[in-house]
């Protein structure tokens, strides 16, 4: 790829899965570039080690220019969404100087009316033309983005994954204590109290299995005590890949969650999946022999689904493990590196087209 002079990446709340994202492109593009980011909710060590460059850090919901962050205004931004005043007016700079633009967004389709209607006429007219193309997770937002209007060569897949540096191995499932694994927050959303209870309510007759919750949050008070259900904060990275390392079962019951980085960190180290039907990756990684599905909200539905991903055979179990990591391996930094590296390197195959049909005049 012919090289640009200066290439800019952001990030809403930089965490550390993302750096290591855009390391990914950057180490792919073969130059340095610049990163710009919020501070993310959960404090992570070692966050500029991992990007390998200094980071500039930003209050996203504050309007900053480059000048301001000490640079000249880029060729290429990759944008943090579309609503945050930070990244927004720099990526108006950018346009505003002929150059790109690409968006990274987290929404999936939902298909309500609010999605539908209204969400696709206000992107049509306010965002739409601030926009080159979009990279998203997976298949849902693809979908949502076309249905917001961009053309669906110019939206692309790959915008999470976990490192699989550090999320890999792991033994044989059957190997694996019976454990059902929880990570994420402990809010309403992720319906870790129904969880809970619905396995209090399996272990009665499967006293032999163990649920272990990962996280934080307003609920956490509320979680139930039981011999089998263990609790505790969130762990740093490389501790994380090591509970998925030894669970059988991750398990995700949310109300709604757009992709869920921690299904791709669960099937990079070759576990099972439980996963609501309102969990966005699992169109990208819940396949037909590594996935149980349920109705979000829906206690006694939860309640079957773990009783049938308990009662996976050992012959199951292999396919299931087999299923998660080869899913797992279409996701992560080579993918995002690829997808930035493939939208630049067709900007700039359409600028030098456009230059080569540009009249002269003598």
């Amino acid at each position: 790829m012919s090289r640009v002079t200066q290439i800019a990446f952001s990030w809403m709340g930089l965490p550390q899965y993302a750096a290591r994202l855009i390391r990914g492109a950057v180490d792919r593009l073969g130059q340095d570039c610049i990163v710009v980011g919020s501070p993310p909710e959960v404090p992570i060590t070692g966050m500029e080690e991992a990007l390998n460059c200094p980071i500039s850090w930003v209050d996203a919901m504050q309007p900053v220019t480059w000048r301001d962050l000490g640079f000249a205004i880029p060729e290429i931004f990759v944008q943090s969404g579309w609503a945050y005043p930070a990244f927004v007016a720099l990526g108006r700079e950018v346009k505003a100087r002929g150059g790109r633009v690409i968006g990274l967004s987290d929404a999936n389709w939902r298909g309500d009316f609010r999605q539908f209607a209204l969400g696709a006429i206000a992107f049509r007219i306010f965002h739409r033309r601030h926009f080159d193309a979009m990279i998203v997770p997976g298949r849902q937002g693809e979908r949502l983005m076309r249905w917001f209007g961009m053309p669906a060569d110019l939206v692309r897949s790959g915008m999470y994954g976990a490192d699989q540096t550090l999320f890999h191995g792991g033994g044989d499932l059957a190997s694996r204590p019976k454990t059902f694994l929880f990570v994420g927050q402990f809010i309403a959303r992720k319906d870790v109290l129904g969880l809970a209870n619905a396995f209090i309510r399996f272990s009665r007759s499967r006293p032999d299995w163990r649920l272990r919750l990962c996280g934080n949050g307003e609920l956490k008070h509320l979680i139930p005590q039981h011999d089998n259900i263990v609790t505790e904060d969130f762990v740093q990275p490389e501790q994380l890949a090591e509970r998925f390392r030894m669970a059988r079962v991750f398990v995700l019951p949310s109300l709604a969650e757009a992709w869920g980085l921690v299904v791709h960190e669960a099937t990079s180290c070759g576990c099972s999946l439980l996963l609501s039907d309102r969990v966005g990756s699992a169109d990208d990684l819940a396949g037909a022999r590594n996935a149980v599905r349920f109705v979000a909200g829906n206690e006694d539905e939860l309640l079957r689904a773990l009783h049938e991903a308990a009662d996976f055979d050992d012959a199951r179990l292999v396919e299931a493990e087999a299923e998660s990591r080869q899913l797992a391996g279409a996701f992560g930094p080579g993918r995002f590196g690829r997808e930035v590296e493939g939208l630049i390197s067709e900007f700039l195959h359409d600028a030098r087209d456009q230059a080569r049909q540009r009249p002269e005049f003598l």
